[in-house]
C-alpha cells in the first residue's frame, strides 16, 4: 500500500457520511436506484425497497408521482392506496417528499423519467450527478458505480477534493483521471471512497465557495489550511472592522444621547418657565378676583349699612312724626277742657 493510499485510510476514517448507500437490488432500474438513495435517509433498506415496490405498482407512469400530493405517494408507499388516514401516513411524508423532489430533479435535468442512458455515456453521467444536488455526489456516485458496471466512478467534483487534498493531480480526462485514483482506493472500498469523499464536496469543498474551516479534513489539505488561514484572517479583520464600527455606533449614541439629554433639559427648563409663567399669571387671576370679591363685598356692605342708615332715618321719622301727632292731639285735648272750665 503506497504512502498517499495510507493517507487516503486515515481521511476516510474521518469523513461521517449523513446517509448510508443502499446495497444494490438486482431487480431495480437507476432510477428506482435513486429513489432508494433518498429513502434510505428516513427508513432502513427493507422498508425502502417494500416502499419502492408499492410505489411501481401504485405508479406504472414515474410522472403520475411527480405530479402527485406528498400524503398520496406516502400512503402508496404503505400499500394503503391512494388515500389514508394523515396519522397512518405521517412518519412517511418526509420521505414521499423527498422521493418526489428526486423525480423532479431527474425530469428538470433530463426531461423525462429514466436514467438508463447513464450506462451509455459514463462522461455525461458524471457529469449530470454533479448537477442534481438533492440525489448529492455520494447517491451521485452510487449511480454512477450501478451504471459503469461497478467500476470505480470518477467526476469532477470527486477529482477537485482529491486534488485540493494534495492526493491527485486535476486533469479533465475521465479515463486518466480513473487511472489516477484508482490506486488510491483501498481494496473493495470503491462505494466508502465515492461516498465519504463525495460528502466532502457536497458539504465543503464547493468548487468556489469553500468552507473548509468546516471540513473534518481541513488539518490534512494544503488547500483547506490556505482557506482556513486566508478565513481566520478575514474573520479577524471582519471582527477589526466589527469593533471599530460598535465603537463608532458608541461614539454616535453617546453624542446623540447627549444631545437628547440636552434637548430634555430644555424641553424642561422650558416647561418649567411655562409653569412658573402660568402659576404667576393664576396668581393675578387669584388677586384680582379677591380684590373684586373684596371690592363687591366693601360695596354691598356699604350698600347695606347706608339702607341700614335710610331705615333707621325713616323710623325716627315716622316716631317723630307720631310723637307730634301725639302732642298735637294732646294739646288739643287739652285745649278743649280748658274751653270746658270757661
Amino acid at each position: 500500500m503506497s504512502k498517499k493510499s495510507d493517507q487516503v485510510v486515515k481521511l476516510l476514517d474521518k469523513i461521517k457520511p449523513r446517509w448510508p448507500l443502499p446495497a444494490p437490488v438486482k431487480d431495480l432500474t437507476l432510477l428506482e436506484h435513486s429513489l432508494l438513495v433518498v429513502l434510505l435517509r428516513h427508513l432502513d433498506q427493507r422498508k425502502a425497497e417494500h416502499a419502492i415496490g408499492h410505489l411501481r405498482k401504485a405508479y406504472p407512469d414515474w410522472n403520475e408521482m411527480r405530479v402527485a400530493q406528498a400524503q398520496e405517494i406516502a400512503a402508496q408507499m404503505l400499500g394503503l392506496g391512494r388515500r389514508a388516514a394523515p396519522p397512518d401516513v405521517q412518519n412517511h411524508l418526509r420521505p414521499a417528499r423527498d422521493a418526489r423532489e428526486m423525480l423532479q430533479e431527474v425530469f428538470q435535468k433530463t426531461h423525462g423519467l429514466e436514467l438508463e442512458f447513464l450506462r451509455e455515456d459514463l462522461a455525461g453521467a458524471a457529469k449530470l450527478v454533479q448537477q442534481m444536488p438533492h440525489l448529492g455526489l455520494a447517491g451521485g456516485g452510487f449511480l454512477l458505480w450501478l451504471a459503469s458496471n461497478k467500476e470505480l466512478p470518477v467526476h469532477a467534483a470527486l477529482v477537485r477534493v482529491l486534488d485540493r487534498l494534495g492526493l491527485v493531480s486535476r486533469t479533465g480526462l475521465s479515463k486518466k483521471a480513473r487511472e489516477t485514483v484508482a490506486p488510491l482506493v483501498p481494496d473493495g472500498s470503491e462505494l466508502r471512497f465515492v461516498q465519504c469523499f463525495g460528502e466532502v464536496a457536497d458539504r465543503w469543498c464547493d468548487a468556489r465557495k469553500p468552507i473548509c474551516w468546516e471540513c473534518p479534513l481541513v488539518d490534512d489539505c494544503p488547500f483547506g489550511k490556505k482557506v482556513r488561514q486566508e478565513h481566520k484572517v478575514q474573520v479577524e479583520r471582519q471582527e477589526a472592522q466589527r469593533k471599530k464600527e460598535e465603537a463608532r455606533r458608541a461614539i454616535l449614541e453617546k453624542k446623540e444621547a447627549e444631545k437628547r439629554r440636552k434637548e430634555q433639559e430644555r424641553l424642561a427648563k422650558k416647561a418649567a418657565l411655562e409653569a412658573e409663567k402660568l402659576e404667576r399669571m393664576r396668581a393675578r387671576q387669584s388677586a384680582a378676583q379677591a380684590k373684586k370679591k373684596a371690592l363687591e363685598d366693601a360695596r354691598l356692605k356699604k350698600l347695606a349699612e347706608a339702607a341700614k342708615k335710610k331705615a333707621a332715618a325713616e323710623k325716627a321719622r315716622v316716631e317723630a312724626e307720631r310723637r307730634a301727632k301725639a302732642d298735637k292731639a294732646k294739646k288739643a285735648k287739652k285745649a278743649a277742657k280748658s274751653g270746658k272750665r270757661r
